[in-house]
């Protein structure tokens, strides 16, 4: 389920929900205050967490859209713009073989199905994540976007923008 409302200016993140806040890349700071949520902090593995919060966080940037990804359990975001083109022959070998995208678009599903992925699981894309077959990944277009949402819970949209 996905669910789209415009932002009421205070975070409530029940279990069983990942929120995804859209912001502006310049008023991603004041969008954080406003919410109680303060600083984001980066572990050695560059894996984003929160120190004042107790959720677990994933971020994707595109251009001047930010999307913030928030749960009680393990979450990955992640976003591409599907109208940049692609290698697509030379780059579907990468992938589990039930995966292999055949078209620009099935590219960046199985693209960012992985990002997500490799977010939630805090080890980033690898080559194993590649060859898997992924499983658990939940995507919906927004324009010229396709984003990718790995973790368990009802999807809840706020927007910021």
């Amino acid at each position: 389920m996905t669910d789209v409302k415009e932002a009421s200016g205070t975070l409530s993140l029940p279990e069983g929900q990942i929120k995804l806040i859209f912001t502006d890349r310049s008023r991603m700071r004041d969008v954080l205050e406003s919410l109680g949520i303060g600083t984001i902090l980066k572990k050695e593995s560059g894996e984003p967490y929160l120190s004042s919060l107790p959720y677990h966080i994933s971020l994707t940037h595109k251009g001047d859209l930010e999307i913030i990804a928030l749960s009680h359990e393990r979450v990955g975001v992640d976003m591409e713009n599907v109208t940049i083109p692609r290698n697509v022959d030379r780059l579907s070998r990468l992938f589990h073989e039930s995966e292999r995208p055949t078209s620009l678009y099935d590219f960046y599903k199985a693209w960012t199905a992985k990002e997500a992925l490799g977010k939630m699981r805090g080890t980033g894309i690898t080559t194993e994540l590649l060859k898997e077959q992924t499983q658990g990944v939940r995507h919906f277009d927004i324009g010229e976007y396709l984003v990718a949402v790995a973790g368990e819970g009802d999807i809840v949209i706020e927007n910021y923008q």
